[in-house]
C-alpha cells in the first residue's frame, strides 16, 4: 500500500494541540479568559433581600447587589466556556469547624445555620467569599476544588496551561465589627508562615510536581525570575501543556515573597509590582486609562485584569472595561460573565475564536 506522506503531515499539522505556526509562541504571548471568585454559587435570594434592607447602613461600597452572582463548577467552566483561569478564596482553618455555621441565616426564616457536610469539621483551608455573609460555594474545601481540577487535567493531559489565582483571606465581617462578634460571627484567622506552608502542602498533596510550573521551574539556572525573564523570556507554550500555575495574593503575602527571595522552593508565584526580583505576574484589575502601560508590561510579565466587578457592568450592559482590556493586551482576563445572567441583561464576555479545543488567542506584538 502506498503511503501518502503529505496526508500524514497535514493530519499532524491539524490535530497537534499546538500547531506548527504556534511552535514559537511563548507563555506570555497567549490571552485567556478567567473567572472571578470561580467557586462561588449564587446567594439565596432571601439573603440578598435581607441584606438589602440594611443597604444604607452598609454604605455604597458594600451594596449587597454586588454579591448577587455565581458560577458553574470548575469542570463545566473548563469544558463549556473555555475558561483557563480561576480564582479561589481560601480561609485558614487549622482545627476545623471554624466556618461550619452561617450566622446570617439565623435571622432569615427557613435558612439553615449549620452546614452538615463533615468536610467543614475537618482541618484545612475552606473556600468561600465572606464568612457568615456570602457563603454559598461549589467547594467547601480547597482540596475539593483542587481535586476536581486535577481530575479534569488527567482526562485532558495536553490541555493549555491553567492559571489559578489563590487569594488568601485574613479578615471577615467579624474582624471589622465587635457587634457581629458578640452575636456569633467568626473572625478569620490571619495567614502566617505556618499557614502558607500548609497551603503549599495542600496543593502538593493533590498535584504531582510534574503537573506544576513553580517559581523554581521558571527561574531555571538563573539567580532570579527577573534574570530569566530579562535574558531568556518565558518558556514556550508547547513546553507548558498539561501544566497548572498557582499565583498567590492576599493576607500577609509578604511572608511568601520573603521566602521566595531567600531562595526557598515554593509552590506558588506571588503577584507583585514590576521589576521585583521574582515578579512574573502583575495585577492591574482596572485597565481604564492605563492601557499603554499594561501593554508595555505584557512584553515581560503576565498581567491579570478584570472586565467587570460587582454585577455593575452586567446590570448596565456596559462593555467599556472589556474594550479597554482588549486594548491593554493583558493576558489573564477575568470576568463573572462568561455566561450571561439574563436577570440583568445579555452581558457576556467572550473572546472571539476561542473554544475548548483552543482556549486562547494571541497577544498583539
Amino acid at each position: 500500500m502506498k503511503i501518502n506522506i503529505l496526508a500524514i503531515i497535514m493530519a499532524l499539522f491539524f490535530w497537534s494541540p499546538v500547531k506548527a505556526q504556534d511552535s514559537l509562541i511563548h507563555l506570555n504571548d497567549i490571552r485567556i479568559l478567567a473567572s472571578h471568585n470561580s467557586y462561588k454559587k449564587l446567594p439565596n435570594p432571601k439573603v440578598i433581600r435581607f441584606l438589602t434592607k440594611f443597604r444604607k447602613q452598609l454604605g455604597p461600597s458594600n451594596d449587597p447587589i454586588q454579591l448577587d452572582y455565581g458560577h458553574l463548577t470548575l469542570e463545566q467552566q473548563l469544558n463549556d466556556y473555555a475558561i483557563r483561569g480561576f480564582e479561589l478564596d481560601v480561609y485558614y482553618d487549622p482545627k476545623g469547624g471554624l466556618y461550619r455555621k452561617r450566622k446570617l441565616n439565623r435571622f432569615i426564616c427557613g435558612q439553615k445555620v449549620r452546614v452538615k457536610d463533615p468536610l467543614m469539621k475537618k482541618p484545612g483551608f475552606k473556600v468561600l467569599h465572606i464568612p457568615d455573609v456570602d457563603f454559598e460555594t461549589n467547594y467547601f474545601t480547597f482540596t475539593q476544588a483542587l481535586t476536581e481540577l486535577k481530575n479534569w487535567s488527567l482526562k485532558n493531559p495536553n490541555h493549555s496551561p491553567i492559571f489559578v489565582n489563590v487569594e488568601a483571606k485574613g479578615s471577615s465581617a467579624a474582624n471589622e465589627s465587635k457587634f457581629l462578634r458578640i452575636i456569633g460571627f467568626k473572625k478569620a484567622l490571619r495567614m502566617d508562615s505556618i499557614a502558607y506552608r500548609q497551603l503549599d502542602m495542600e496543593i502538593n498533596t493533590v498535584f504531582d510536581r510534574e503537573n506544576l510550573i513553580t517559581p523554581k521551574d521558571l527561574k531555571a539556572s538563573f539567580a532570579t525570575v527577573k534574570e530569566r525573564l530579562t535574558f531568556q523570556g518565558w518558556p514556550l507554550l508547547s513546553d507548558c501543556l498539561g501544566k497548572i500555575i498557582f499565583i498567590l495574593q492576599g493576607d500577609n503575602d509578604e511572608l511568601y515573597k520573603k521566602s521566595l527571595l531567600q531562595g526557598d522552593d515554593r509552590t506558588m508565584f506571588v503577584y507583585d509590582e514590576p521589576e521585583g526580583e521574582n515578579t512574573a505576574f502583575v495585577i492591574r484589575n482596572n485597565s481604564l486609562g492605563i492601557e499603554k502601560e499594561i501593554s508595555e508590561l505584557t512584553k515581560r510579565y503576565i498581567i491579570r485584569t478584570r472586565t467587570d466587578a460587582g454585577t455593575i457592568e452586567a446590570r448596565d450592559n456596559n462593555y467599556t472595561s472589556f474594550k479597554s482590556v482588549l486594548i491593554s493586551n493583558a493576558q489573564i482576563i477575568s470576568t463573572d460573565y462568561y455566561k450571561p445572567d439574563l436577570r440583568f441583561s445579555d452581558f457576556q464576555i467572550r473572546l472571539e475564536e476561542v473554544s475548548p479545543s483552543k482556549p486562547y488567542f494571541f497577544r498583539q506584538k
